[in-house]
């Protein structure tokens, strides 16, 4: 063989031995090719190539670093506490407008009906507010039959009244009720039961006493005054319930005053009808002021109040 091919082939030997001690021991082979590249610029290229789009564009580090971070959630705030309540007055105050809105109508259609079809029991009834002798001719009528329709402006007054107490209580800032429309029922039958209850003892004062007729006209009296008041209360409800803060004291007041000014003069009636018995029976005749007339209304005026 040549000498120098046997050279090279123990060269290549001893090189594959060396390799493998190396390897072995864990050092580097001396006889590995490194690259020419460095290691950023060798780590920096497969994102380089894997990134899409033109290859002149310059990316920005940080541009880059915003891409990959997560976007952060929107912070949601919370609602405070109060708007819930406020939530809640107001749909309160929707209900509360909508049923005042369907009472109006409703007091409204029924005084047309009963204008309607008993204009002239108004009429004397109203010339009887002011005559005592018309008062005792719808006492006799009553007495023969025909009541009624005085009873049905009678039941417009109970309606009228209670809804006159409910805007009352609500402008004074108390609550009959926790809802607007049981509020106004219980106003109404307070109303309702108060003069109910003032005929019944009326009733039974002149079944026990020898008074009947005096009572009868008394409590002709009461439905007569009441009628022609609750027109008027059916008239001052609505700018009442709708007016604005402004003038609702005004209208507030000046109802109360009509009404006041109504029950005076309808006990000026009263004691004019029982003066023949007053003259005798003194303490009697207190008795019944101080039981039908003026408890009953300190009473509800206590059950609105608590």
């Amino acid at each position: 063989m040549n000498p120098k091919s046997v050279a090279h082939i123990l060269l290549f030997v001893v090189a594959a031995l060396a390799g493998a001690a190396a390897e072995a021991h864990g050092q580097a082979n001396p006889f590995d090719l490194s690259p020419r590249l460095p290691e950023k610029t060798a780590a920096a290229l497969p994102e380089q190539e894997a990134a899409p789009g033109n290859p002149f564009d310059i990316t920005v580090p940080s541009q880059k670093a915003a891409r990959q971070q997560p976007q952060a959630q929107p912070v949601q705030k919370m609602a405070p506490a109060g708007s819930e309540k406020k939530g809640s007055r107001t749909t309160a105050q929707q209900a509360s407008s909508r049923m005042l809105l369907i009472v109006h109508l409703s007091v409204a259609l029924l005084i047309t009906i009963l204008v309607t079809f008993f204009r002239p029991h108004l009429g004397r009834a109203y010339r009887a507010f002011l005559n005592d002798n018309l008062l005792a001719q719808l006492q006799r009528e009553r007495e023969s039959g025909g009541g009624l329709p005085y009873y049905l402006f009678y039941g417009l007054f109970m309606i009228s009244g209670g809804l006159f107490l409910y805007l009352l209580a609500t402008y004074l800032g108390y609550a009959i009720a926790p809802a607007p429309l049981a509020s106004l029922a219980w106003a109404v039958f307070a109303v309702a039961a108060f003069f109910l209850a003032k005929h019944l003892v009326l009733g039974l004062i002149g079944y026990i006493f020898p008074v009947s007729k005096e009572v009868a006209l008394y409590s002709m009296t009461i439905i007569t005054f009441n009628l022609i008041l609750g027109l008027f209360l059916a008239a001052g409800n609505v700018p009442l319930a709708y007016a604005g803060e402004e003038l609702q004291p005004f209208i507030a007041y000046g109802l109360l005053a009509v009404v006041g000014a109504v029950y005076l003069f309808m006990s000026l009636r009263g004691l004019f009808i029982g003066s023949r018995f007053l003259a005798f029976h003194k303490f009697h005749f207190l008795l019944y002021i101080c039981t039908v007339e003026i408890a009953p209304v300190l009473i509800l005026a206590r059950l609105i109040s608590s």
